[in-house]
């Protein structure tokens, strides 16, 4: 094997494999990066056994071949080598030596056929999204999926098509979120509950061009996510994902409409105080025209209180306060927002005043005072 490529170019495709590759595993080889340079470029595989990566970059190849090359250890020679042409050749005992501007570099590497073969096999259908929307959905409800749980299909979030409109879920015990897009020009149903761990490199390998699509094609028990230069293999979870709209409580006693920015602004300061105390809480009281926001520990006490329309009667609530501030932090849309009340001890829903783009469900902390 022999090629020259651009060092960005493989410092990206490197830095996108170790991100898959698993850290510590069973298999030893899957600890290493693929690296398979043919007439079309290179191609520079990772797999942790569940998540597979494919990258191609340009490049100039004058001899064939292919090798597993320590995954972390190339990833840390390429970033430090200077930028310019890489020029890579493999010797007979799989030695690749790299070279760059005055540096060169040698990795001990092995036979690539050692590697597992990609499941290239057929899919069942597909669907092509924005990148920017798919990012902006994954971003918006990963905090509420668990990396574990005994429940193994909450440890994924749960993609639910029906009808050109695209639900992206995540719940755990203690809060769920949904994630709404209108998507009528795409009238497939689909229905996948994609791991934790595959849906943060998905929003990883997504741009920001509104004119950039997403591909996913799926299979029983698979996705494929293509971005144009990667292909993402993942296996999905299998099983029956919780009811979420049934989670959702089809009526409250107060309703609460308070600006999103002064909300999400009060909660992180509020944060501030409540993380110094043992129980970590925030407390809403709601009165007449008014929402009250407060935490107190021993390093201090913090009292905001914020305009608000409020329909219904007075109630006081307290949440542990690293679920709101989560909320606070992906809460980017609108400009006022529903605080939906039922009771001290039951769930409380946060949803736009307009629109149904998102919904945030907490559970709250029940206190002596409640």
């Amino acid at each position: 094997m022999k090629f020259t490529c651009d060092s960005r170019d493989m410092v990206s495709a490197v830095q996108t494999a170790i991100r898959v590759m698993a850290a510590r595993s069973p298999i030893e080889i899957l600890e290493g990066v693929l690296l398979d340079a043919d007439v079309g470029g290179l191609t520079v595989t990772a797999s942790d056994g569940t998540m597979t990566s494919v990258t191609r970059i340009d490049a100039a190849v004058e001899t064939d071949g292919a090798a597993v090359m320590p995954g972390r250890l190339l990833s840390d020679i390429v970033r430090r080598m200077p930028e310019g042409e890489i020029s890579a050749s493999l010797s007979n005992s799989f030695v690749l030596t790299l070279r760059c501007a005055g540096s060169r570099m040698s990795i001990a590497g092995r036979p690539a056929q050692d590697y597992p073969a990609v499941d290239t096999g057929a899919f069942d259908y597909e669907i092509s999204l924005p990148q920017p929307l798919l990012k902006d959905m994954i971003q918006k409800i990963s905090f509420s999926v668990p990396l574990e749980d005994q429940r193994k299909v909450l440890t994924g979030g749960f993609l639910n098509m029906q009808n050109g409109i695209l639900d992206l879920v995540g719940l755990d015990g203690f809060r769920m979120a949904v994630k709404r897009a209108r998507v009528s020009d795409v009238e497939k149903t689909a229905k996948a509950i994609i791991p934790a761990k595959a849906l943060d490199e998905i929003a990883r390998l997504m741009g920001d061009d509104e004119e950039q699509t997403a591909k996913l094609s799926f299979a029983r028990g698979r996705v494929l996510v293509e971005n144009g230069k990667t292909q993402l293999y993942s296996s999905l979870i299998d099983g029956e994902y919780i009811d979420y709209t049934r989670v959702i409580p089809k009526a409250f006693n107060v309703t609460v409409a308070v600006s999103r920015e002064e909300f999400c602004a009060c909660i992180e300061r509020a944060a501030l105080i409540a993380r110094m105390s043992r129980n970590n809480l925030v407390r809403f009281d709601v009165g007449e025209n008014q929402l009250v926001v407060s935490a107190s520990s021993d390093a201090g006490e913090a009292r905001e209180e914020l305009d608000a329309s409020v329909e219904g009667g007075d109630i006081s609530i307290s949440f542990n306060v690293r679920y709101l501030t989560e909320i606070a932090r992906v809460m980017t849309d609108g400009d006022e927002i529903l605080i939906k009340l039922g009771t001290s001890v039951s769930p409380c829903v946060i949803c736009p005043s307009e629109g149904d783009e998102f919904t945030y469900l907490v559970l709250p902390v029940r206190t002596n005072a409640q």
